[in-house]
């Protein structure tokens, strides 16, 4: 069965690589935007030079639009030219963006036009009804009925989202999230007599706390900051490192001179996986005390996933979908949300203990192997495609 997956989100190459573990990835083609941008523009996705790549200019980069948000995000007008170019050359395409949005609808109506199995994914983890208010949500569930209607199967990144689409639809469906992780690249290093150095900065004899993603709300990036001030009464030795960009940026530079934390905490911009690894390394503990924020809940985590294969234990909260990638007790320390004295009481205990830290981190790389690696999730992948060979 020969697939094609058509969407902005596998440009990005830890995405794109998780194929190249399918089964039959010789069968396995990539209808994807020539360049995607995210961060406002400042950080610009080009489309890799792979045989079973073509590429298709691609709009709306983001949700933020006037009137529309992002009901056009990652529209790729020349699809319907590329399937009638192409109609005798797959079997099923693979639509993954999000069913409550017009381009998915667009891509749906020419996929089915040219007689293609269509499968549609989303990462949603809250009910439509409880994310959308009025004429929005009015408008959504008629996007997300025509989609559902449109489509063959449904793919679900976690497992609260499999159990909304159950409610709604009988359709086949099952739970893979949009890609696996890298084992072969993030694997834990040998710190033993190492010289911790990120960035210039000498790290030798600190505990470091990391925080890696979005400067959002959201992501609780203030709650590390007012809990740190606390474990630096108990930990002296404590620095933080908050890698990301994002809307949040000033408000959390204004919290880190208000609460005196200036030279306890360095700021980077966003990183690349080569650059994250190296965070990562000379890295104790992962912080990412994650909030429900406007019809908004964790959907997965990719960088706790990574940060769990380099073998560090992870500290965030019992929000979204969070639990299917940390294990409370098992691979980190999970606290409710908006807790700072619960944050800080386990940024000391994990702090204070470095077998509890070496005994979590190696239980957390085993369980990410064994659920999330690319081999595992291209297998799953090539499982639920397969039910649909005719």
């Amino acid at each position: 069965m020969k697939i094609l997956i058509a969407g902005y989100p596998y440009i990005r190459k830890n995405y794109l690589n998780t194929f190249k573990f399918y089964p039959e990835k010789d069968k396995v083609f990539f209808l994807l935007p020539k360049i995607w941008k995210i961060k406002k523009g400042k950080v610009i996705f080009k489309s890799p030079e792979e045989p079973n790549i073509f590429k298709t200019p691609a709009f709306f980069h983001h949700s933020l639009y006037p009137i529309i948000g992002g009901l056009l995000k990652g529209l790729m007008p020349a699809i319907p030219l590329f399937l009638l170019k192409n109609r005798k050359m797959f079997d099923l395409v693979y639509n993954c963006s999000e069913p409550v949005l017009l381009t998915t609808l667009y891509n749906s109506l020419w996929i089915k036009f040219f007689g293609f199995k269509n499968i549609i994914f989303s990462w949603e983890n809250i009910s439509y009804n409880q994310k959308f208010k009025g004429i929005s949500r009015l408008i959504k569930k008629i996007i997300l009925k025509l989609n559902i209607l449109f489509c063959d199967g449904i793919i679900c990144g976690n497992k609260k989202g499999f159990e909304i689409f159950r409610k709604i639809t009988k359709k086949p469906m099952s739970i893979i999230p949009m890609s696996g992780v890298d084992t072969n690249f993030f694997t834990p290093p040998d710190k033993n007599g190492k010289d911790r150095r990120f960035k210039d900065i000498n790290l030798n004899g600190k505990i470091v706390f990391t925080f890696a993603g979005a400067i959002d709300y959201r992501k609780g990036i203030h709650l590390i900051l007012e809990s740190l001030k606390g474990v630096l009464t108990k930990l002296p030795n404590s620095f933080l490192i908050i890698a990301g960009n994002g809307e949040y940026e000033k408000e959390i530079d204004d919290l880190m001179e208000k609460l005196g934390l200036k030279n306890y905490v360095l700021r980077v911009s966003w990183l690349n996986q080569l650059e994250l690894k190296e965070l990562l390394s000379v890295s104790d503990i992962f912080l990412y005390p994650s909030l429900s924020f406007k019809g908004w809940e964790e959907q997965f985590g990719y960088s706790m996933a990574e940060a769990s294969l380099m073998e560090l234990p992870i500290i965030s909260t019992r929000s979204g979908s969070i639990e299917e990638v940390v294990k409370d007790n098992h691979t980190g320390i999970l606290i409710k949300q908006e807790n700072t004295e619960e944050l800080k009481n386990a940024m000391i205990k994990l702090g204070n203990d470095q077998d509890l830290r070496n005994l979590l981190g190696k239980e957390g790389r085993e369980y990410i192997v064994q659920n999330f690696s690319h081999e595992v999730v291209a297998n799953k992948f090539y499982q639920f495609f397969n039910k649909f060979r005719s």
